[in-house]
């Protein structure tokens, strides 16, 4: 009889998230949060997302400050191709194009998410309240919600690479 172990990679303490419902523009939204929490987040190569049956693509702003890195991930995908062969047939019924892909969230619960801010390390529940409360006071910012790291179904895509920093 054989048994099966499974080899869990302790990545150490989850970043928090932030989840932010805002009527700006992504770019705008980093202007708001640079210039109120004096931040210096700058737009960095997308990040690409497989939602089967969806490849999006999404802006990703990151900085740092101290130790501290930020990044804001704009949920709303800027670009949306179907996957290969998943593609469903057009319901027009004098048209032979396929039906172009919908530009879907990433992160769907709780709804009317804009942007997941990504802090790592992690921020004590202290530093929460105190983050939120200066987040609450920027124009254009509707609500916040904490992403508990435990419900996220697509949590690797919030993993990110160290920034280099030198």
């Amino acid at each position: 009889m054989s048994r099966l172990v499974l080899d869990d990679v302790d990545e150490g303490t989850p970043p928090s998230l932030l989840g932010l419902s805002s009527a700006l523009s992504d770019t705008s939204l980093v202007f708001q949060l640079n210039h109120h929490l004096r931040w210096a987040l700058g737009r960095v190569e997308d990040h690409r997302c497989v939602q089967a049956p969806l490849r999006t693509t999404h802006a990703l702003y990151r900085g740092h400050l101290g130790a501290q890195e930020q990044a804001l991930f704009w949920n709303i995908p800027e670009e949306s191709a179907w996957l290969s062969g998943h593609a469903p047939a057009s319901q027009d019924l004098f048209s032979a194009e396929d039906s172009d892909a919908p530009k879907r969230p990433l992160v769907q619960k709780p709804a009317r998410i804009h942007a997941v801010l990504i802090l790592d390390p992690p921020l004590s529940p202290a530093e929460m309240v105190i983050l939120q409360r200066q987040i609450a006071q920027i124009p254009g910012v509707v609500g916040q919600n904490i992403l508990p790291w435990s419900t996220l179904r697509v949590r690797d895509h919030f993993l990110l690479e160290p920034l280099n920093t030198l």
